[in-house]
């Protein structure tokens, strides 16, 4: 009996179907992959933004008298804007706001003329700020901040606490 020789119809489907099957796994394998990647920057990134900000906030807030109107107690309360009050009478040094812009979810610190109005829009501190709290402690010379920031489906919240330095107590 003589054989024949050259490939079969169902070897030739069997062999499409595997390489078929192979590669939708690597194609899903792939695409899982850039999924967890971008997972893992958009963390890092927030991470940064928010130690970042806090830099910011800290330097503002600490190196302030006060902080303007707030009521305090020991509760976190959702805020927009802190304003810190400087030296008095001084034209050197000028009260300043922390304003987060939700439209935007950006953080900026402006400078804040004599009647506590923004003199202008500031500078941009960092991105991806959702919601920004603040609670005081000790009268008011302890500020504890918390940050939420997400990005893509990923979520941050950044706590912090802040000693005013100069504190000389709310004259209000």
């Amino acid at each position: 009996m003589k054989r024949k020789k050259g490939y079969l119809l169902l070897e030739s489907v069997i062999s499409i179907t595997s390489i078929v099957i192979i590669i939708s796994l690597l194609y899903y394998i792939l695409i899982f992959s850039n999924n967890i990647k971008m997972k893992i920057e958009d963390s890092v990134e927030l991470q940064q933004q928010g130690n970042e900000v806090s830099k910011y906030i800290k330097e503002a807030i600490q190196n302030s008298k006060y902080i303007i109107n707030y009521d305090k107690n020991n509760e976190l309360k959702s805020v927009t804007s802190i304003k810190c009050k400087y030296k008095e009478n001084d034209n050197k040094l000028k009260d300043k706001e922390i304003f987060l812009n939700k439209n935007s979810n950006k953080i900026f610190i402006r400078t804040l003329d004599v009647y506590g109005n923004s003199e202008g829009g500031g500078y941009e501190v960092g991105d991806y700020i959702d919601n920004m709290y603040i609670s005081t402690d000790y009268d008011g010379k302890i500020a504890n901040i918390k940050l939420e920031l997400s990005k893509n489906n990923t979520n941050l919240e950044k706590e912090f606490t802040v000693n005013i330095i100069n504190f000389e107590g709310d004259n209000k």
